[in-house]
């Protein structure tokens, strides 16, 4: 089943949290129950800060909400990669797990960067105990608002697998994404995040 977003511009965000200028909306996807979530931030980091955090996939259970493990599968490039993340839930609901495929890509007259993210589920075994995620879609489009300040327009879709519970898909919804970018910005202050530098953020 993809996702995608052109066929669902007749589908109204519904606020899901509004909070520390963190906005997260969702809107079912159309002929499925699953539901789409959009997340808007600003926050005080460069591009080059930003786009560390991201390939810094050791760190992810630091911020990210419920990652019970995450690695690097293969590093293509600084502006790709494929890394395994497992997110834990609530017994007895069990584990998690897929690869995704990370990509950069940035436009320079407009100084917006875009991160998508796409399952690739044969990079990876089966893990015993852990439900694979057979779908997923990420885009993050990231504006320069100024050397030290970006604006974030953040969406996924995914198809968890299996049977969930409505309370918990409910969580990950509003929740999850919440907590994980409150605790991105803090990260992003860390001294291994300053002064990197990327060679396709730049002309």
């Amino acid at each position: 089943m993809p996702f995608t977003s052109a066929s669902q511009e007749q589908n109204t965000w519904k606020l899901e949290k509004d909070k520390n200028g963190i906005r997260v909306y969702s809107r079912h996807l159309i002929g499925s129950k699953l539901k789409e979530v959009k997340v808007i931030c600003e926050l005080n980091a460069t591009l080059s800060q930003l786009v560390a955090f991201v390939s810094d996939i050791d760190h992810y259970k630091d911020a990210v909400y419920r990652v019970a493990e995450a690695y690097v599968v293969k590093r293509v490039s600084d502006r790709e990669f494929y890394y395994y993340s497992e997110t834990e839930m609530t017994w007895p609901v069990s584990n998690r797990g897929l690869v995704i495929r990370m990509e950069f890509d940035m436009d320079h007259p407009t100084r917006t960067l875009r991160i998508r993210g796409n399952n690739a589920p044969e990079l990876a075994p089966q893990k015993k105990g852990v439900v694979r995620i057979p779908h997923w879609h990420s885009l993050w489009t990231v504006q320069e608002i100024d050397s030290k300040r970006l604006r974030i327009d953040y969406t996924f879709a995914v198809d968890p697998g299996g049977e969930l519970p409505i309370w918990l898909v409910n969580a990950l919804i509003a929740v999850g994404p919440y907590q994980s970018f409150s605790s991105i910005e803090k990260l992003l202050t860390r001294p291994y995040y300053q002064n990197r530098t990327f060679s396709f953020l730049h002309p």
